[in-house]
């Protein structure tokens, strides 16, 4: 436990350094995510007797994560909205994704469970490289918005998650998909989502934000990392582990510890661009 807490400390304490750093050292703190997260999915493929296409899943990522950047960092380059720009790369590259990879199980002869290894490994590029790349977007939101919309997105799904994991672990009685997630509880899910939503208070407070809008999008991003979470567990479940990795002491995996994020900052960049801009 000492260990879990510890290591979750420095390792918050760095991520939400380099989040303020911001620029080409948050893009390449990405990237080595993506990585690490891609490699932690093929070998959980691998147990499942699936082939994972792994410098695919990992060329198209990154190379979406750099576009990303180059199209937010240099708006006088590209004339009109750097944001949208990113959003038609990303659209370009999952079709180009899905042919590569479609491409790879034909000339590999054989055509057992073909369609099955497309499917992975088309979910994995956009479940790991995707979302991750996601929250460089967040961070490139125009004005202090993008910041604000990062760290709101981080600290209330860390609330969140702690919440859940502290009260579920002290007081869960009642499971919530046992067979899903064995550990998961009502009552730790309940905590989280009261946890995520007083982070959200105090941060809207904080920055002078609406109160019910950010009660609003505190209950959203909430959601969506318990929907994020229980996805994890699915493939984790499949593959017959309890954790994705060991990248974080006491964490488990990159996955694991950021299984909740991936599915939020989706969520919040959309509502944030298109809803609440």
């Amino acid at each position: 436990m000492y260990k879990r807490i510890i290591s979750g400390i420095l390792g918050g304490a760095l991520l939400l350094g380099i989040i303020f750093w911001g620029g080409l050292a948050y893009t390449l703190a990405i990237g080595i995510l993506i990585w690490f997260g891609i490699k932690e999915y093929a070998v959980l493929l691998k147990r499942q007797g699936m082939r994972p296409q792994s410098q695919v899943m990992l060329f198209f990522s990154l190379v979406l994560l750099g576009l990303i950047y180059i199209f937010a960092s240099r708006p006088q380059w590209f004339p009109g909205n750097p944001l949208r720009h990113s959003e038609r790369i990303l659209t370009i590259t999952l079709l180009v994704t899905l042919i590569t990879i479609f491409a790879n199980e034909l000339l590999r002869g054989t055509p057992d469970q073909g369609l099955v290894n497309v499917a992975v490994n088309l979910f994995g590029t956009v479940y790991i490289g995707f979302m991750f790349a996601y929250m460089l977007l967040l961070r490139f939101i125009p004005g202090s918005n993008g910041l604000f919309y990062l760290l709101f997105t981080v600290l209330v799904t860390w609330c969140n998650d702690t919440s859940a994991f502290f009260i579920g672990t002290k007081f869960g009685k009642h499971k919530l998909l046992p067979r899903i997630s064995p550990k998961k509880s009502i009552e730790g899910s309940v905590a989280g989502l009261i946890g995520g939503i007083l982070a959200a208070v105090v941060l809207g407070k904080v920055n002078r934000k609406p109160l019910l809008l950010m009660v609003f999008l505190g209950v959203i991003v909430v959601l969506a990392g318990q929907f994020g979470d229980l996805i994890e567990s699915i493939i984790k479940r499949n593959a017959g582990v309890k954790d994705s990795g060991a990248f974080l002491p006491g964490h488990g995996g990159v996955l694991d510890r950021f299984d909740s994020l991936l599915m939020a900052a989706p969520v919040v960049y959309y509502l944030a661009t298109y809803v609440m801009n």
